[in-house]
């Protein structure tokens, strides 16, 4: 128990090993000063030598036992840091408990404001397809009531196989009415009668469609129209000078060229009192 084997336990007990020769070279004087053959008295280079390595082997303890506070508060300050992350993930509720909180990519501001326009958005591109939705109803409301309203046709008129004889050529050629026309007899195109008028039509020199009505009972060219294309072909008859004859009473009739069918209206003209 006293030489090296006391230098062992005394140094275990202080917590500290000397794996070095100074760490050795202290044992074996503490051997000389402590032991029960302490003989160090008489060496006062021994002594001396005995009290610097003690003085080093004492400030080495003191920084070993340093190190394990500095440690201690570094580990404290790295808990304080966390308490904030933990309560904010906390308040913006976290689904899983302990789970690592990511940083955030963003301020809460700027999210915030994206939010705001994302809703914004939104908002307007549903206003607007409202706004559509009704124009297009109001649009449809309209044509309706127009259709509704358009008055119909008292007979519609087609296209026959009949050809121009000598008497419709003679009249559009010849009459006053349409020869300033310059018609193409070689181009009329029977529509059919109505209320003892025939409906003819036809191209005149200058390439523009034209619309005849001929009363044949009467010999007579009543109307004729000729305009470019694509406007409408409209010709009038009436009971007073045209031969018209309405068994309801005066009035004139109306035919419009709609592509290959003419059709009629009927106007009656209101009785005197």
């Amino acid at each position: 128990m006293d030489s090296p084997l006391a230098a062992g336990v005394l140094s275990a007990v202080e917590g500290f090993t000397h794996p070095s020769d100074a760490g050795r070279e202290l044992d074996e004087l503490r051997v000389r000063a402590y032991g029960s053959d302490h003989d160090i008295d008489g060496d006062p280079r021994a002594l001396a030598r005995l009290r610097e390595l003690e003085a080093a082997h004492l400030a080495d303890v003191e920084r070993r036992a340093d190190a394990p506070a500095s440690e201690s508060s570094a580990g404290t300050e790295t808990v304080k840091a966390a308490v904030p992350a933990v309560a904010l993930a906390e308040a913006q509720g976290s689904p899983e408990p302990g789970r690592a909180i990511a940083p955030l990519s963003q301020p809460v501001e700027e999210s915030s404001l994206r939010s705001l326009l994302r809703r914004a958005m939104r908002t307007w591109w549903g206003r607007l397809a409202r706004v559509a939705g009704m124009l297009v109803v109001a649009a449809a409301i309209v044509v309706a009531a127009f259709l509704i309203s358009a008055p119909r046709p008292d007979a519609t008129l087609r296209l026959t196989a009949v050809e121009a004889d000598d008497q419709v050529r003679t009249l559009v050629t010849s009459a006053e009415r349409a020869g300033r026309y310059e018609i193409d007899p070689s181009t009329l195109r029977a529509y059919g009668s109505y209320h003892g008028f025939n409906v003819w039509s036809g191209v005149n020199a200058f390439g523009s469609p034209c619309l005849v009505a001929v009363h044949r009972s009467f010999d007579y060219l009543s109307r004729a129209r000729c305009a470019p294309f694509p406007a409408d072909l409209i010709v009038d008859v009436s009971s007073s000078g045209d031969g018209l004859d309405i068994p309801t009473g005066d009035g004139i009739i109306r035919f419009i060229r709609r592509g290959d069918t003419v059709d009629a209206y009927v106007y009656l003209l209101p009785e005197a009192d």
